[in-house]
């Protein structure tokens, strides 16, 4: 008996260690095995952006990437003109500021539509077309949006044409409209020749206003040269008020009947 518990010593060291590496071994499994808290928010930030399919990538996702949304102009309705809204309260502010009233109906920037009837009409178009028509060139440029712009915004007014109007009439209000905020009422025949049949100072102005104004086309879409043929509702007379002021504010009236014009130039005297 006492020879076998000799042989029998020796096997319990190794048992022990066989456990002990056992023991390791499974820990070791277990902790590789174990995935990291960094995994764990990387799986649940992936699983945030696959969820979310309702629109476009959230900028939060694109660091680096810079949006940019294009600025619209603005489009003003004529029809809107008729019943209490923001653009008749923003139309009579314009009007005011510019010192004119009933001689146009709606005063748009060169960078802004209007509408007229089913009729949306930009404004940008327009100048292209005229430039276009006289061998100008409409210049633009970039704005901060990315969006393109006219170069420095020019103040339009917009006169739509009614049932028995005529070019010279209109034109004519505009006049009156311009000289009553100065002080001066024009009579209703201070547009009729002189009595020698030599036309009056303000016919002549008239008459040169023809080529400063823009007759525009809804039905058509264009900008036309006929000014004779004005069909109600379906053209329009624009106006650059920037420019007509701009000549008229170098007409001394007390010496209106000394302008001289030749069908296309006018003369302007000093004093």
């Amino acid at each position: 008996m006492r020879s076998y518990k000799q042989k029998q010593r020796p096997m319990m060291p190794i048992i022990a260690l066989a456990v002990v590496i056992a023991s390791v071994l499974i820990v070791v499994w277990i902790v590789m095995d174990r995935p990291s808290g960094n995994n764990e928010r990387t799986q649940g930030e992936h699983s945030e952006v696959t969820q979310d399919k309702s629109g476009p990538p959230k900028t939060d996702f694109l660091p680096g990437a810079v949006v940019k949304q294009i600025s619209k102009p603005a489009v003003i309705d004529y029809n809107e003109l008729a019943k209490k809204s923001i653009t008749k309260d923003l139309m009579e502010y314009r009007k005011k500021d510019l010192g004119v009233n009933d001689s146009v109906d709606l005063i748009v920037k060169s960078n802004e539509s209007f509408t007229v009837g089913g009729n949306t009409v930009s404004m940008e178009n327009v100048i292209e077309q005229a430039f276009a028509g006289k061998g100008r060139v409409f210049e633009k440029e970039l704005d901060e949006s990315g969006a393109q712009k006219p170069v420095g915004l020019t103040t339009y007014g917009v006169y739509v044409v009614q049932s028995g109007d005529n070019i010279w009439n209109i034109h004519f209000r505009m006049l009156k409209d311009y000289y009553a905020r100065k002080g001066i009422r024009l009579g209703e025949t201070a547009d009729e020749p002189k009595s020698s049949g030599m036309s009056s100072g303000v016919g002549r102005i008239l008459k040169f206003s023809e080529a400063m104004v823009i007759i525009y086309n809804l039905k058509e879409k264009k900008v036309t040269a006929d000014i004779n043929i004005i069909e109600p509702l379906s053209k329009v007379v624009i106006y650059n008020m920037d420019e007509i002021f701009a000549l008229l504010e170098q007409i001394d009236f007390n010496n209106v009947d000394r302008l001289r014009f030749d069908g296309s130039n006018i003369w302007i005297p000093v004093h």
